[in-house]
This record gives structure tokens, sequence and C-alpha cells, in this order.
């Protein structure tokens, strides 16, 4: 099954969620802020020491991530302003993911596991700029849809990694340093091949 067709059968599922929220007053933003505050609850958890159930509480936080949207387009209320915000939310909800992983690593009774945070901080880096160079080439008239590995490739091996435990962490860390940093290599590779050169010589060239 494709990433379209789960995210098919998981609407389905959820749409009784989305029509009891509907009923009880909830907005998409009031969605979405509830799924950013449950996500930086999972940072904290993260933090302790208490990966699986950081992992449920971050599981918890990233479904309401699928709700607003259908929330919205049961009520009407699609916007370019909720899409905005729903996007800031991820990102802030991926840092605080990472947070709580960092002070995770930061502790323990060995002292603090350098390799796992300069791999945590080559991935946030390398999420950053992949999130940045989409967002860039957009704001230059581009699109950029390609990527190996986008949020939500990202979010599933992080809780896949949370759920079996700390030796899992590691290596998937080390895999998404070197996975978002290959994106952002291929996202830039793909952008600028679409952009237009410099321009001939004599030719005075636009701003």
């Amino acid at each position: 099954m494709g990433l379209d067709e789960f995210k098919k059968s998981a609407r389905g599922v959820v749409s009784p969620v989305v029509a009891a929220l509907d009923k009880l007053g909830f907005s998409p933003t009031g969605v979405s802020i509830t799924g950013l505050a449950i996500t930086a609850v999972s940072g904290y958890v993260i933090g302790q020491g208490q990966l699986l159930g950081g992992a449920f509480v971050f599981l918890l936080g990233s479904a309401f991530d699928m709700l607003d949207g259908d929330l919205a387009r049961r009520q009407g209320t699609v916007s370019k302003r909720g899409a905005f915000l729903d996007s800031c939310f991820d990102r802030l909800g991926e840092a605080f993911l990472f947070a709580g992983l960092t002070w995770y690593f930061s502790g323990g009774e060995e002292g603090p596991d350098r390799i796992a945070l300069l791999l945590i901080t080559l991935t946030v880096v390398g999420s950053l700029t992949t999130s940045y160079v989409r967002a860039r080439a957009e704001g230059v008239g581009e699109t950029c849809l390609v990527g190996w590995m986008q949020r939500t490739e990202r979010v599933v091996l992080l809780t896949v990694g949370l759920l079996v435990g700390r030796w899992a962490l590691v290596p998937i860390l080390g895999f998404l340093a070197v996975g978002t940093l290959a994106t952002t290599v291929q996202r830039l590779v793909h952008v600028a091949a679409k952009l237009p050169g410099p321009a001939p010589r004599g030719q005075k060239e636009r701003s």
C-alpha cells in the first residue's frame, strides 16, 4: 500500500472523530494548536527517558495533523492561512521532538552520547535546509516536490526508533542525517536545473 492509499484509508477511519470535533465546535486552528501542545509534551517525556511513552504521546499529537485538514474541508474553511499555520506547526512539532532527543542523549550515567548528539544536529540541519530549499524555490516561482527524505519519512523513522528503544535510535539518526542532507542536495540540484542561468554577455541581468 502506497502512502497516498494509506492516507486515504486513514481518513476513512478518523472521519467519525472529525465529525465529533465539528459538533463540539472545534476549529481547524484549534485542533492544530492542540496537536502542537501534545507534541511539545512528547518532547518533555522523551527528555525524561520515557521513550516508549514519548512515542505514544507523539503519535497522538501527530494524529491531529490529519484531523485539522479534514475538519477544515468539512467546515468549508480551507484557506492559505490555515495551510501556512499547519506547515509551521509541523516544523515546530518536529523541533520539539529533536529537543527531547537532545535532552535525553545529553544525560545518563555515562554522560552525554556525543555521537548521537552530532547525528541529531546533522539531522536538524538537513531537515531545516530541506524545507528551506522548497520554500525558497516556491518564492522564486518554481516547485520542488522531489525528496528522498521528507517530513513523513523522518517522523515515521523516528517514531519507530522510539518504539523499539535506544539501541535502534542511533542507527536511525545516522540514516536520517545522511538522508536529510542528501535530500537537500537533491532539491538544490533539481531547482537549480529549472532556473535560468546568467544573462548572455551584453544583456543586463534582471535583479
